[in-house]
């Protein structure tokens, strides 16, 4: 199990695997940070938000497990 902190926040998020915490921030930036997820859907690019992913499963790898 690790814990990996939201990119954008103070939130933190636990999960066995990368496709779980994703998820769960997934949720969370629908419901907070959703001003930016409508920014990045509209002017943003595929490679934008594959680097974005890329970016969160590094976080999540590099974190300690629990």
């Amino acid at each position: 199990m690790k814990s990996a902190p939201c990119d954008v926040c103070e939130s933190h998020f636990k999960a066995e695997t990368f496709e779980g915490w994703f998820a769960q921030m997934k949720e969370h930036y629908m419901a907070d940070h959703s001003a930016l997820m409508d920014e990045m859907m509209t002017n943003g690019t595929k490679e934008d938000g594959e680097k974005w992913q890329a970016e969160a499963r590094a976080r999540f790898e590099a974190s300690e497990n629990l």
